[in-house]
């Protein structure tokens, strides 16, 4: 079974980001995919971020 959450090293591999990058986007608040925090740890639902990606596969 394949892990629901990500973690920011393993965002940036699937979406093809640095890990600073998204680090530096949600700071200035330009970051568009749902992060949760759980903790101190930001984490990311691969649902959500495959939902995402299919958004932008339809405007392009």
């Amino acid at each position: 079974m394949e892990k629901r959450m990500m973690d920011i090293k393993e965002l940036g591999a699937y979406i093809g980001l640095k890990p600073q990058t998204i680090r530096n986007q949600i700071s200035l608040g330009r970051f568009q995919i749902p992060t949760k925090k759980i903790g101190r740890l930001l984490k990311w639902d691969r649902r959500e971020v495959d939902q995402f990606l299919d958004r932008l596969r339809k405007i392009n």
